[in-house]
């Protein structure tokens, strides 16, 4: 079984940053794209932890694009 982390803002009550699922989490992963859409690229494979978590880093990114809107959606909650 593939390990997954999470690398998107905290969402209270849901998941927080940095948490490590040891299956995939189907569920969680349903919840967080209901409160904005482009969550799931947030549920990173151990694997690709390294690139992905560079690629959230680099300045207007994908990745580093969505979190700070992510963020921004998390607050207006």
């Amino acid at each position: 079984m593939k390990q997954v982390m999470y690398i998107g803002p905290d969402i209270r009550g849901l998941v927080r940053k940095n948490q490590i699922f040891t299956y995939q989490p189907d569920k969680i992963i349903e919840q967080a794209s209901a409160i904005y859409g482009p969550a799931k690229y947030f549920f990173i494979p151990m694997d690709d932890i390294v690139k992905q978590k560079n690629e959230l880093r680099r300045r207007g990114s994908f990745l580093n694009t969505a979190y700070k809107q992510f963020e921004k959606e998390i607050m207006r909650r």
